[in-house]
C-alpha cells in the first residue's frame, strides 16, 4: 500500500478512531502480539465499512484484522475493553415478566430467549451482558476450584443444548440447505459464549499452580477441555485407536483353544502312540455385536465423538456395530460413523432430526422408551449394550425399567460416565441406580480411562 493510499484510508476513519486503533495497537503490542503496520492498515480499511457507532461491529472488525491466531482473542478483548469500554444499558422493564425490582436475575426460559435473539442480531454487547450475569450468578467461584470446574457450572445451569434447538428453532419453513448454515452459525456462537464464560470466570478467578496442558494430553480432562486442548485431543486419539485395536487383536490371536483328544490319539499312531505333536480344537472366537447409546446433551455433546470414533476405529473386534445418539429423542448415526475419516464435529450430531423432540434436555426414560418402541431388534443375547451418559436426571423420573429390560435381552451391559467419579450421585446424578442394573461401570473422564475401558469390554 502506498503513502497516498494510506492517507486516502485515514481521511475515510474518523480522527477519534484512528486515535483508538492507535491506542489499542499499542496495547497489543505491549501484551506481546506482534501486530504489524500493514494489519493497521487492514484495520483502518475494515473500520471504514462499518458503523463506527456499533461497538459489536468494530470489535468484529478490529479482531479479523488485528489478530490472526485464535488463541489470543481473550487477550485482544481485554484490551479493546480497555481502550473502547462497554456502556451498560439498563433492561427494559417490560422484559423482566414476573418479578418484583427487589429479585435477583436469573438465567429462566426469559433470559435464554433473550440471548438467543441477541446471538441472531449480532448484539454482543447483549450477549455479554448476559452471560456476566449468568457467571455471577451461577459460578460459585471460590479459590479452591478450577476455572474449568466453575466454567462447567455455568454451562450447566445455561442448558446450551436449549440454546441452540431456540436458535435453530426461529422459522421451521426454511430450507435444509439455509438451517445447515444456520446450524453452522449456532454451532460458532455457541464456541463463543464457551470461551467468553471461560475468560470472565477466569478474571473473577485468579490462577494457581500449573495449567491442565502441562500434563499428558490422554489425561486432560474431556469434558472441560477448552477448544486448543479438544484438537490436541482429536488428534491424539487416531494412535491411540490404533495401538488399541492391535492389542485387541493379538489378545484374540493368543487364544490357543482346548486339547482335542481324539485327534491327538489319532496322530501319535504315526509317532509309536506318543503324542508328539498335540492337536488343538479351532479356537472359534465369538465376536459380540454392539449398541452404543451415546447422550449428546450439554456438555457430554463434546465427549460424545470420541467414544463413537473410538469404538468405530475398532469395530472389527464386534460382528457388527451400531450407534444411536439421543437428548430426549433418538436417532441411529451408524452411516454418519462409516463415512466420517476421523472425530466428529458435535454439531453434526445435534443436527439429526428426532434427536431433541421436547424440551431439548436430555431425558433418559424417553429416549430408551423410544429406542426399545423403533429399536429393539437390534439388542440379542449376543449384543453387548453400551450406555454413554452423565446419567443425570434433570429432576426427571430416571429411565430404570427401560434399562432393566436392555439389560435382560443383551448379552452385557456396561455405563460409561464421562463425570470424575466423585461427582457420581451428586445433585441430579442417577449413576448409582443404573450400576445396579449394569454388568459394571466405568469412569471415562479422560482419553486413557476411555481407551483402557474399551479394551474392557471388548
Amino acid at each position: 500500500m502506498t503513502s497516498n493510499d494510506t492517507r486516502d484510508v485515514i481521511g475515510v476513519v474518523a480522527e477519534a478512531t484512528v486515535a483508538s486503533i492507535i491506542a489499542l495497537v499499542s496495547r497489543l503490542r505491549a501484551s506481546g502480539l506482534p501486530v504489524s503496520t500493514g494489519e493497521v492498515l487492514d484495520a483502518m480499511n475494515a473500520i471504514a465499512t462499518v458503523d463506527v457507532t456499533s461497538r459489536p461491529l468494530v470489535r468484529i472488525a478490529l479482531r479479523s484484522t488485528l489478530v490472526k491466531d485464535s488463541a489470543k482473542f481473550a487477550e485482544f478483548d481485554r484490551a479493546f475493553d480497555a481502550v473502547f469500554p462497554r456502556v451498560r444499558v439498563a433492561r427494559p422493564e417490560a422484559q423482566i415478566v414476573g418479578k418484583s425490582s427487589d429479585e435477583p436475575e436469573s438465567s429462566g426460559a426469559l433470559e435464554t430467549e433473550d440471548l438467543v435473539r441477541a446471538m441472531q442480531e449480532g448484539d454482543l454487547e447483549r450477549v455479554r451482558h448476559l452471560l456476566e450475569s449468568a457467571v455471577d450468578a451461577y459460578s460459585g467461584v471460590v479459590a479452591e476450584r478450577s476455572v474449568e470446574h466453575h466454567t462447567q457450572r455455568v454451562l450447566r445451569r445455561m442448558d446450551l443444548a436449549e440454546i441452540h434447538r431456540r436458535y435453530l428453532d426461529t422459522d421451521q419453513d426454511r430450507s435444509e440447505l439455509d438451517r445447515s448454515i444456520a446450524a453452522a452459525e449456532a454451532q460458532r456462537a455457541l464456541d463463543e459464549i464457551r470461551k467468553l464464560i471461560e475468560q470472565m470466570v477466569t478474571d473473577r478467578l485468579p490462577p494457581a499452580g500449573p495449567t491442565r496442558a502441562d500434563g499428558d494430553i490422554a489425561d486432560l480432562d474431556l469434558l472441560h477441555a477448552s477448544a486448543d486442548e479438544l484438537l490436541r485431543l482429536r488428534q491424539a486419539l487416531r494412535p491411540l485407536a490404533r495401538r488399541l485395536a492391535s492389542r485387541l487383536g493379538q489378545r484374540r490371536r493368543r487364544g490357543r483353544g482346548t486339547l482335542d483328544m481324539r485327534r491327538t490319539i489319532r496322530a501319535s499312531i504315526g509317532t509309536g502312540g506318543v503324542p508328539v505333536a498335540p492337536v488343538l480344537r479351532r479356537r472359534r472366537p465369538t465376536r459380540p455385536g454392539l449398541v452404543v447409546l451415546c447422550d449428546v446433551s450439554g456438555s457430554t455433546a463434546e465427549f460424545a465423538p470420541f467414544i463413537l470414533a473410538l469404538l468405530h476405529a475398532v469395530h472389527q473386534e464386534f460382528s457388527r456395530v451400531r450407534s444411536f445418539v439421543f437428548v430426549d429423542g433418538v436417532v441411529e448415526i451408524s452411516e454418519l460413523l462409516d463415512s466420517s475419516p476421523g472425530v466428529i464435529d458435535p454439531r453434526h450430531l445435534l443436527d439429526r432430526r428426532g434427536l431433541v423432540v421436547g424440551d431439548g434436555r436430555s431425558d433418559y426414560r424417553r429416549a430408551l422408551r423410544g429406542f426399545l418402541d423403533v429399536y429393539s431388534d437390534s439388542v440379542t443375547a449376543r449384543t453387548t449394550v453400551l450406555i454413554v451418559g452423565d446419567t443425570r436426571s434433570h429432576e426427571r423420573a430416571p429411565a430404570l425399567a427401560e434399562v432393566a429390560e436392555i439389560a435382560k435381552v443383551a448379552r452385557r451391559l456396561y455405563l460409561f460416565n464421562p463425570e470424575p467419579m466423585a461427582e457420581w450421585d451428586t445433585g441430579d446424578s442417577r449413576c448409582g441406580e443404573y450400576a445396579l442394573l449394569s454388568n459394571a461401570v466405568f469412569e471415562v473422564s479422560t482419553l486413557r480411562q476411555l481407551v483402557e475401558s474399551v479394551a474392557a469390554i471388548a
